[in-house]
């Protein structure tokens, strides 16, 4: 997806591991990122579970996406993915297993930042075999009954103008464009970390959310500050800024690198962001799918 001087697919040199705590479960968690073949796309393996078993990061395995992204198939099922999805997507990787060994990954600071580091570590490598861009035909438009509204345009790059809408006094309207490439994700996205509202904590943990959460990754928006650690914001509109980073994760389930198409996108979130991408691979399988009885029957 980000360097288009390489149309080649790409996976990581060798494996690496991070350990930590996973966001909402709680639950302690090492995360393994192995090498994979051309064509095999991003996978889950829950290690902890008898056999290993796999789930494809595909839409099609999407169970829920209640403040994250949660796929399963079978018993086996990993919570929010998101992070790691989109760190996957900011360095153009399109083949990687990784392996987890609790329900869900560690949220290690909120960002994708140390997914990133743990990858570059790793070091990338080419495979042989290209690319599966995907092309959009025409227009998608998507629109929910709380104001999100999502369009993406046919484009000769990766661009995302996400707004992030919300009534807080500490919240203006924010706005950030950007062409997605692997320098820009770098800068502009990787670091940018989770966030809720001081007024939502209590409602979280009630509902067995948000049990490893702490101000050591996440950000917490009280009524007339932040809390955080002591590193402070790492951007002034950090919050649009992660709303792009989840964006591009959630985007990464669609099971090839996004490319050449403009995405606008408002009042964004996962259960949308996910039914945005269901209609941008509807309307790529269709410009895929054969015209005439003759080319199905070749």
């Amino acid at each position: 997806m980000m360097n288009n001087e390489n149309p080649l697919q790409i996976t990581i040199g060798k494996e690496v591991e991070l350990e930590g705590v996973g966001l909402h479960t709680g639950n302690k968690s090492k995360i393994s990122f192995r090498p994979a073949p051309a064509n095999t796309g991003i996978r889950f393996f829950r290690s902890d579970l008898a056999g290993t078993p796999m789930i494809p990061a595909r839409l099609d395995f999407v169970l829920t996406t209640v403040r994250g992204t949660n796929l399963g198939l079978g018993d086996a099922k990993v919570h929010t993915v998101e992070h790691v999805l989109s760190a996957c997507t900011g360095l153009g990787i399109d083949n990687i297993d990784i392996l987890v060994t609790a329900n869900e990954p560690p949220i290690m600071d909120g960002s994708a930042l140390p997914f990133i580091e743990a990858l570059i570590r790793a070091g990338l490598k080419t495979l042989d075999a290209p690319k599966r861009w995907l092309h959009l035909p025409h227009e998608i438009v998507y629109s929910a009954k709380d104001g999100a509204r999502y369009r993406a345009t046919p484009s000769d790059k990766f661009e995302i103008e996400a707004t992030l809408v919300h009534d807080h006094p500490l919240m203006p309207k924010m706005t950030l464009s950007m062409t997605v490439e692997r320098e820009s994700y770098l800068a502009e996205v990787a670091r940018a970390r989770t966030f809720c509202f001081e007024h939502e904590v209590d409602y979280l943990k009630s509902q067995g959310l948000a049990q490893g959460g702490s101000l050591e990754n996440a950000i917490v928006i009280g009524k007339d500050r932040f809390h955080t650690n002591t590193e402070g914001l790492r951007f002034p509109d950090e919050f649009v800024r992660h709303k792009m980073l989840d964006l591009i994760g959630d985007l990464t389930l669609i099971g090839r690198p996004l490319f050449k198409m403009k995405i606008e996108a408002e009042r964004l979130g996962h259960a949308h962001n996910v039914e945005f991408a269901k209609l941008l691979d509807a309307a790529a399988k269709k410009l895929r799918k054969p015209k005439t009885p003759a080319l199905e029957a070749q």
